[in-house]
């Protein structure tokens, strides 16, 4: 029997791989946290500090896509995380700039890691929203939340087995619960803004005497 040749062998590819993984988590954590820089520089509108770190963010996605792929069986779950908040940056910067939403083929993105990141640009754009809405900004206020609601339903139409779709229902209900909570907010907002003074009216106590 030839097991020295035989585990020497299998150490060797063993110690590449336990190499090459902690490379992929090394990029994915970096990758996590740039894409919280540029989902924090859109709520500032910060546009030329967000196109800076997308255009890093892409490169990384290129690096971190291709050593994953040197394994994909043992590495393909290093790519969830990243992927779904390289999505979220992406997505939530288009919809807010009223531009099209890029396709998870496009961005070489895996279709329900984009699907996951997707689900998660709800509660961005219930923060954006909240967030104009302090500052006394109603503009494209409703156009936000019909997004809300038009990504909810085609995330909802993805009626696929868990197994499939993962932890994606799961999200999809938080969003459905977050965009009735956000609907209420914004009725009220938008009801005090164009009439303030008529409610102050209704509300005001009567002189009549009693």
């Amino acid at each position: 029997m030839n097991l020295k040749k035989i585990f020497a062998e299998i150490t060797k590819k063993l110690d590449d791989m336990e190499e090459e993984r902690e490379k992929i988590l090394r990029l994915s954590r970096e990758m996590i946290r740039n894409c919280s820089i540029a989902i924090k520089s859109i709520h500032r509108k910060e546009n030329e500090k967000y196109h800076q770190e997308i255009a890093e963010l892409s490169s990384m996605h290129e690096e971190l896509t291709r050593l994953v792929n040197t394994h994909p069986l043992y590495f393909g779950k290093y790519l969830k995380t990243a992927e779904q908040e390289f999505t979220e940056a992406l997505c939530l910067f288009s919809i807010i700039n009223n531009q099209e939403i890029p396709a998870p083929s496009e961005l070489k993105i895996d279709e329900i890691n984009f699907s996951l990141g997707l689900a998660d640009v709800i509660g961005e754009l219930r923060r954006y929203i909240l967030d104009n809405m302090r500052k006394g900004n109603m503009e494209n206020i409703e156009t936000l939340l019909s997004e809300m609601d038009e990504i909810y339903t085609y995330l909802f139409s993805l009626d696929y087995p868990k197994g499939i779709t993962q932890e994606l229902r799961h999200k999809t209900d938080v969003a459905r619960n977050l965009i009735e909570k956000t609907r209420g907010e914004v009725t009220l907002a938008l009801l005090l803004h164009k009439q303030p003074h008529e409610i102050k009216q209704a509300f005001k106590p009567s002189s009549d005497p009693i």
